[in-house]
Parts: C-alpha cells; structure tokens; sequence
C-alpha cells in the first residue's frame, strides 16, 4: 500500500485499529486517502467498493468533504441517488457524492477526523436507503 504523504499520528492508528487497508496517494497537489474493501450495506449494487476521501491542505483544521466511490453505486430497488457526478482518482473512475456537513453537524477542528467523516459516510449510506 502506498503511502506518499503521512497523515496524523491519530488517524492512523483509528485506521491500524479499524483493520482497514489504506493508502495515501498524492495525485499532484491533492491528497488522497484511497480504502479499498469498504463496506457498502445490503441494498446496493456492490457489498464492497473503493472508497476516497479528499484530504485537504489544512486538514485538520480544514474539513474533509465528500467521498467518492470505485465502481459507481446504485440502489437495487432502482431508486436514483441524487448529487453524483464522475471524477478521475490515481487513474480511475470514481463516483463523487456531494454530501455536506451542515450548520447542525459542522466540522470540529481537534475532535473530528478521518474515522469520524467515515461514520458520517455510513450514515449517508444508510440514508439513501431509508429514503
């Protein structure tokens, strides 16, 4: 696994002990922490998908936003998921899904991080479904 640049010392040891493989792609200016084997849940076109997360330059003063999946997700019930667009990622296509913290659940500088903008993934997830 790759690891071009060096995330915070608590982010990786969040990600150690989640068991998740990762690897942080520096892709020009941008980086990316890259997730493959992430769990999408039951109702989905795939049970597992590369999952991406725009690491910012101020991270982690500077919030993440997003996540961008490899293959493209879809519902099963043929539902469409709204606010997707295409993007290159290390050479690949993946599927950006513009979701946002709101004024209700802004990012915390000193408390949120990677693991917690993963949580925030799952909920938009299971929200597609629930809709």
């Amino acid at each position: 696994m790759r690891k071009q640049f060096q995330l915070p010392e608590g982010d990786e040891e969040c990600l150690v002990d989640s068991r998740r493989p990762w690897e942080a792609v520096a892709a020009g200016k941008v980086q990316w922490l890259i997730l493959p084997g992430y769990k999408i849940p039951d109702g989905y076109n795939v049970a597992t998908a590369t999952a991406a997360l725009k690491i910012p330059p101020k991270y982690p003063d500077e919030q993440i936003d997003m996540v961008y999946f490899a293959p493209p997700l879809s519902l099963n019930n043929g539902r469409t998921v709204n606010n997707l667009s295409l993007t290159q990622i290390d050479g690949r296509d993946f599927q950006q899904w513009s979701r946002h913290r709101t004024g209700e659940n802004p990012w915390r500088p000193g408390v949120d991080c990677i693991c917690t903008h993963l949580l925030q993934v799952d909920t938009w997830l299971a929200r597609e479904l629930n809709k």
